[in-house]
């Protein structure tokens, strides 16, 4: 029976001695393990879509590019081939509590016009509010819907330890609550891009994973998905997910007050190695490096110049152990806080007063495009469309089937219901709350009788397709 935890002699070799509270199981008993957590934890994941720029099916979007070729013959013909690729991004979420907040990676849905998720038991809910931080890349979403959200648990990241075992539990290329297995290799993994130390993992993580769920074998989410370290966007082994105690912290502020109060004092540093110490004449241990003072800075201001050595601050020393998160652990405004530094083999003692950062606010987006406006005979203000009579020119410019009838949609709205729900420009209405309408006209008159108020029921054709779309410009939804 194989064994997680094996010992054996090498040579004369002894054995490390076992701690005896470790529980030894076999790989039916680890499997069962996986198969109960998971099934405790998957209700509160879900798959998080943003949706950014604007809607368009290749067929119009080529159409378009097309125009703008001709306009301007002194384009070369590569780009008579437009690029299809989709700014859309689709990652992971968890759900947080009851409330209908849900928390994921800020890069799944930084400057998305809109937002969604999918539960594990296959319901859509839109969001009616993101907010973000980008320097710890995580976000919450608030969800429009609460009704019978089932939350996450959390566990306690700082009781990890390297060799243990985790479960991811995400949503990898769009496939939904996908499991995979995996250890811990590292529990305090810097990067030069992340202000916090990551878990270091070897469970799988690909596109579609960040925001996920990494769970200890207790069921408990001890970190949030991140990505991963490798030379391609293909998974290599190298994990990383932001400790669940960052990640809490970081969320129930985003929560209270919409972004994360930071102090700073306008300085970079690098730590110090020990040849690098002894040329300085200095301790091994002791000591790091101002590397860049911001003009007009706190620490400017204050005197802090590049080449000083920081060895104490706040009367504590400074080792190798250091972490320079610590010269912004307290963002209190306002405080003034002490610096001793080694200048020319003198120390100096400086007082410098911490600022809050601003924080970094959305511009807002303008709901219809000025520019599209000559591309509708018809805007739907109540769902956010531009609408035209379709012509048998149009109907095989958009390869559409030859006995379509309907309008044809040549604009959407960002933010709008029918871009939330997906419709783009190029496809075609061809009923409306069952329908059946051949022109504007016909269109116009059945929108003015709905059967349910900020509510409307689309056949759409899309190509040589057909599909239901329900609309909801309802504020809550």
């Amino acid at each position: 029976m194989f064994c997680l935890l094996l010992t054996s002699h090498l040579g004369a070799v002894e054995p490390m001695p076992l701690d005896s509270e470790v529980e030894r199981l076999s790989a039916n008993q680890l499997s069962r393990v996986v198969r109960e957590l998971v099934t405790e934890a998957s209700p509160g994941i879900v798959t998080v879509y943003a949706l950014r720029g604007p809607r368009m099916t290749p067929a119009w979007r080529l159409r378009e590019a097309t125009k703008q070729l001709r306009k301007h013959p002194e384009y070369s013909h590569q780009h008579a081939s437009p690029s299809f690729e989709s700014p859309d991004d689709q990652g992971s979420g968890l759900v947080m509590d009851t409330e209908g907040y849900v928390l994921t990676c800020n890069h799944v849905v930084e400057g998305a016009n809109a937002v969604f998720v999918r539960t594990a038991d296959g319901r859509k809910i839109h969001a009616t509010k993101v907010v973000g931080d980008p320097v710890t890349d995580l976000a919450v979403i608030q969800l429009g819907d609460t009704d019978q959200l089932t939350p996450v648990r959390f566990g306690d990241s700082d009781r990890l330890r390297v060799g243990d075992w985790v479960v991811s539990l995400a949503s990898p290329y769009d496939l939904q609550q996908s499991v995979s297995v995996g250890i811990v290799s590292s529990t305090n993994r810097w990067l030069s891009s992340s202000p916090v130390p990551m878990i270091q993992n070897d469970a799988s993580t690909n596109p579609g994973s960040s925001g996920g769920a990494l769970l200890n074998l207790r069921g408990e989410v001890v970190g949030i998905m991140e990505g991963c370290l490798s030379t391609t966007r293909e998974f290599q082994g190298i994990g990383l997910a932001t400790p669940v105690n960052v990640a809490r912290e970081i969320a129930n502020e985003l929560k209270s007050r919409g972004f994360i109060q930071r102090g700073h004092f306008g300085f970079d540093t690098q730590p110090l190695s020990a040849d690098m110490a002894t040329l300085l004449e200095l301790s091994a241990d002791a000591g790091i490096y101002v590397k860049h003072v911001y003009p007009g800075s706190p620490a400017n201001v204050a005197g802090l110049r590049v080449g000083d050595i920081i060895v104490s601050f706040d009367d504590k020393e400074i080792d190798q152990s250091f972490d320079p998160q610590t010269f912004t652990a307290d963002s209190t405004p306002g405080k003034r806080h002490h610096f001793e530094v080694v200048r020319d083999g003198k120390t100096i003692q400086i007082k410098a007063v911490m600022q809050q950062e601003q924080p970094s606010i959305d511009e807002p987006r303008i709901p219809i495009d000025a520019a599209a406006e000559d591309t509708f005979e018809h805007f739907d203000k109540a769902f956010g469309l531009g609408l035209a009579n379709l012509s048998e020119e149009l109907i095989q410019e958009l390869n559409l089937l030859p006995n379509t009838h309907g309008v044809l949609i040549t604009y959407v709205a960002m933010e709008s219901a029918a871009y939330r729900e997906g419709l783009a420009a190029g496809m075609g209405i061809a009923r409306v709350n069952d329908h059946a309408i051949t022109n504007l006209e016909e269109y116009r008159d059945r929108m003015s009788k709905p059967r349910l108020p900020n509510r409307a029921l689309f056949l759409i054709q899309t190509g040589t397709d057909t599909h239901l779309v329900l609309l909801n410009n309802e504020k809550d939804e």
